[in-house]
């Protein structure tokens, strides 16, 4: 499973794994926020409307990357570029510490979603490249984020109640030092993109069906999982039937809730390296097509489940379908993005407008409704996510070159 690897020489593998520590760094991250955020909303007085905007404001920060990302390049080279926003978030979690002013904390999450989104386009550009586009390459960068993702929420738990909520985002920024430190090693060959060529800024792959069924997919995928993500933790903690069953004792919700989210990511993290050993035995387009139907049923386990066991299960199976969809969507599109730079930061621009308007949403559904209703949103994305699984099947890939030719 790990002969791609094998393939490349030495500098080729420093940069694998730099990737590959990068995207670890990349989960924690993503599930510091969720993990972090009641502490947030309760030490500085924040309501569920302007938490929902909190999320929003890392999911425009992942637009921003996507904008800059493919642009900065240009001007001071790949390795100075990804230094730079990758050193972002760990930013932004610093300022989470030592202030509780809405706007500061708005400009902190905005930066946390700046490294997320840049990272992502880097690395999965980056793998895509040296691997050939290669879905098992794909499945196992993302497995380091899961492993990232699952470490999270224990680092909090235990962190927070030796110390506090501000020491383990501290520790965090400890891992992002040493993430800055290896992008800084890395000797690339083509660290200056040439800024005549029309191929790093042409986004004729626009044109494409192929590529728009992707971009779609990855727009629905990223409502679906940054909003369970973000929201995962507040939403079990305020789930009446839950509380009901834990005889509304505060400590034992918060230790099932954290709990549930590492469940979460150790499945997401199962269903990666499944996915990448599956890749190689059965076509990726399938595989998505399955997870997707998977993901709607046991969504909607989730949501309709009050007792302890169905939840758990509910949780762990959105975990393990949902997995694999995001590097095998990544590696669909390789045959657009080794071609044309600008067609990862579209994946990521476009698909991140995506959970910028969920996250909103369920936040104000939540102060109206309560958090049954704003979850509820999400099944709308997954459902969608379900039909264009189908039209990925259903469509043939056009080559990208031959498709603007026409």
């Amino acid at each position: 499973m790990f002969s791609f690897i094998k393939k490349l020489d030495k500098r080729s593998q420093f940069i694998l794994f730099t990737c590959y520590y990068s995207f670890f760094c990349n989960g924690i991250v993503a599930l510091m926020i969720g993990s972090a955020l009641p502490d947030i909303k309760s030490v500085y007085g924040i309501s569920d409307t302007v938490s929902g905007l909190f999320l929003s404001a890392h999911s425009i920060g992942n637009i921003v990357a996507g904008l800059v990302g493919s642009v900065l390049p240009l001007y001071v080279g790949e390795r100075k570029s990804i230094m730079s926003l990758s050193a972002m978030a760990f930013i932004g979690f610093l300022m989470m510490i030592v202030w509780g002013n809405p706007v500061w904390l708005f400009i902190a999450f905005i930066m946390t979603g700046i490294t997320r989104g840049s990272v992502a386009n880097f690395d999965n550009r980056m793998v895509n490249l040296l691997s050939g586009g290669s879905s098992t390459a794909s499945n196992c960068l993302h497995a380091t984020f899961a492993v990232g993702a699952i470490l999270a929420p224990m680092i909090f738990l235990v962190m927070s109640r030796i110390l506090s909520w501000r020491a383990a985002l501290a520790a965090i920024v400890l891992f992002g030092f040493f993430s800055v430190f290896n992008f800084s090693r890395m000797k690339l060959d083509n660290e200056y993109p040439d800024r005549k060529d029309k191929a790093n800024r042409s986004i004729v792959f626009m044109k494409n069906p192929s590529y728009l069924i992707l971009l779609a997919m990855m727009f629905f995928y990223l409502c679906s999982e940054y909003s369970i993500n973000g929201w995962l933790v507040t939403y079990i903690q305020n789930k009446e039937g839950l509380l009901a069953s834990f005889e509304y004792s505060d400590e034992a919700v918060i230790a099932y809730s954290q709990s549930m989210a590492t469940l979460f990511w150790v499945l997401m993290l199962v269903g990666r390296l499944s996915c990448a050993a599956l890749s190689l035995r059965f076509h990726q387009k399938k595989l998505l097509l399955i997870c997707s139907f998977g993901v709607l049923g046991f969504f909607l386990m989730m949501l309709t489940s009050s007792s302890i066991p169905m939840v758990t299960v509910s949780v762990a199976g959105v975990g393990l379908c949902l997995a694999g969809m995001c590097p095998m969507i990544y590696a669909d599109a390789a045959v657009f993005s080794n071609i044309y730079p600008m067609a990862m930061s579209c994946l990521i621009v476009i698909g991140s407008l995506g959970s910028v308007m969920m996250n909103t949403l369920i936040g104000i559904l939540a102060d109206r409704f309560g958090f049954q209703g704003g979850m509820s949103a999400i099944t709308v994305a997954v459902v969608f996510l379900m039909v264009f699984s189908v039209l990925n099947v259903i469509v043939k890939t056009r080559d990208p070159v031959k498709s603007v030719v026409k």
